[in-house]
């Protein structure tokens, strides 16, 4: 691989969603993991998620890292958000429900 497309896999790399909370971890794993606890929230609610995760830090210092943290993976498209009442509600656009029909339909001649 030249040093391109490694910096391209380096920028666009998938997100990772971390199993469970440590204080210890980035700021963007915690935000990340409390969104994924969520399903889907505004930087408000991942922040009142983190201050019940993390107690010990500032309200004001979660909010800011919510707001930062979650509109620059936006802004990178590596997650959603919908507009609800104003604000924009975050989140990681899993598939949560199977297909239940069948492509054949779609290729019959």
């Amino acid at each position: 691989m030249n040093s391109s497309d490694h910096s391209f896999f380096d920028e666009y790399k998938p997100l990772h969603v971390p199993h469970e909370y440590s204080a210890s971890a980035c700021v963007q794993n915690n935000v990340v993991f409390a969104l994924a606890q969520l399903g889907e929230a505004t930087a408000g609610e991942v922040a009142a998620k983190l201050s019940l995760l993390e107690p010990g830090t500032h309200p004001e210092t979660h909010q800011k890292n919510a707001d930062d943290i979650l509109n620059y993976l936006f802004d990178k498209g590596l997650i959603k958000a919908n507009n609800v009442g104003g604000q924009l509600a975050f989140n990681l656009s899993k598939i949560r429900e199977a297909n239940s029909g069948k492509a054949d339909s779609l290729f019959k001649d």
